[in-house]
């Protein structure tokens, strides 16, 4: 008996080496689910929009051409669209790991972020404070300060790191007091690149105060779907566009923290969770398509061999494990060369390991305007951009001019380790002069 018991945990141990060996992202497959995909030209603007997946573009086409009428209706077509927006939302609060009515599809982070502020700021009062972070996108940043502002609520800033532009999670937690009723910060910096440890700084918050806690996720998801219950925020705004989707932003907002929040819709809706928080109301078919993101990882994954066992978060962690693993070996090259040049002040971490960074990548030219740099660049086919992508406050914190900006490479799983080499050899004979 203690020989077969032997056996089989060196048959499962054996299973488990082979498998570790056997998957790694197949890229061809996964070219293959972007029909924008070209080997003549490298797109490194992903941060500022993916391409979008042709399970994305199957539901939108099929939903124009066939649905395209007021959905909810019980005959159809009508039917058929409002069960394909909810099969959206299904899909979705199983990835995220959260409840279905704690979910708002709406027309963009930034809009979400906008609506959300006017739900917040009726409950702040003068004795109240909020935290804003000095990394973050406009997106998160703009709408809270002003939401306190006008309440005559005191704003607090969480500074970054002027050399690096990184956080130092001290510097929060000295800003906190029994006054604080929101801080705000991002999961990860659309600049800066480096994946902010959100659980515990969380953690820490719910140990110092009574707040509640909102997390910017734009520059984070496209790269790894969290498990929001695990987080423990109390909101978390991404978009889709940037995630192989449609033109959309998911909105999470804890149920007891949605509750106490002003609603901003139509009266007859204020207690509609899903509705409350977005007067723009569904567009109907970018909805639907919504679905489509996650009907690409579900073939990912299959094509993979990840099993969902327990929950889908749980195999999408898989998924991002592989992400993370390719975006890892995109990343490292580019960054190696720009922190061996002297003629850059490289943004953010100048390394990337275990899913801390993701592969987005900016860096001031010291000998040239980033415009040029950039200009460059697209002449050798090499599609990166310049600006200050609506963080001027991260680059006015680092000194640097937001009117000429940074250059900004920013990859996803999809890119290749050729496109990689091209980046490298055109960053070299552009900043050569």
């Amino acid at each position: 008996m203690i020989f077969f018991k032997a056996m089989s945990i060196f048959g499962i141990l054996a299973d488990a080496i082979m498998m570790g060996e056997k998957v790694k992202l197949d890229i061809d497959f996964v070219r293959e689910q972007f029909p924008q995909s070209n080997e003549d030209y490298v797109y490194c603007s992903n941060a500022g929009g993916s391409f979008v997946a042709r399970q994305v573009l199957e539901i939108l086409e099929d939903f124009n051409r066939y649905k395209r009428i007021q959905p909810y209706s019980p005959f159809s077509p009508s039917r058929e669209g409002g069960e394909l927006m909810d099969r959206a939302r299904g899909l979705w609060a199983d990835a995220l790991n959260i409840k279905e009515d704690e979910l708002t599809f709406g027309p963009s982070t930034s809009s979400n972020s906008y609506v959300m502020a006017q739900a917040i700021g009726p409950t702040l009062t003068k004795q109240d404070e909020i935290v804003v972070c000095q990394q973050d996108h406009e997106a998160n940043h703009g709408a809270w300060r002003r939401a306190g502002e006008r309440s005559g609520a005191t704003v607090r800033e969480w500074r970054l790191l002027p050399e690096t532009g990184l956080l130092d999670t001290a510097d929060l937690y000295e800003l906190l007091n029994e006054k604080t009723r929101w801080v705000f910060f991002p999961h990860c910096s659309n600049l800066v690149g480096t994946t902010n440890p959100v659980r515990d700084i969380i953690e820490e918050i719910r140990n110092r105060c009574d707040a509640f806690v909102g997390v910017d996720g734009v520059a984070h998801v496209p790269h790894h779907v969290p498990d929001l219950k695990a987080l423990d925020c109390d909101l978390y705004l991404f978009s889709l566009y940037k995630v192989f989707g449609p033109h959309q932003g998911v909105l999470y907002v804890r149920s007891s923290v949605g509750d106490k929040l002003v609603a901003q819709s139509h009266h007859f809706l204020t207690k509609e969770p899903t509705k409350r928080f977005n007067p723009a109301g569904p567009q109907h078919a970018e909805v639907a398509a919504c679905a489509g993101v996650l009907d690409y990882f579900r073939s990912f994954m299959a094509h993979h061999n990840i099993v969902e066992h327990d929950s889908f978060n749980h195999a999408l962690q898989e998924v991002r494990r592989l992400f993370a693993i390719h975006e890892k070996k995109l990343a490292t090259p580019i960054l190696e060369f720009l922190r061996q040049s002297s003629k850059v002040q490289l943004l953010g971490k100048p390394h990337c390991e275990d899913g801390d960074r993701a592969p987005t990548i900016a860096f001031r030219p010291l000998k040239q305007a980033s415009e040029q740099v950039t200009r460059k660049m697209n002449m050798l086919g090499i599609g990166a951009e310049h600006g200050d992508f609506y963080a001027g406050r991260v680059l006015k914190g680092m000194s640097i001019d937001p009117s000429d900006g940074v250059v900004r490479i920013s990859l996803v799983h999809y890119n290749t380790e050729d496109e990689v080499n091209t980046i490298v050899a055109g960053l070299d004979r552009t900043l050569a002069g």
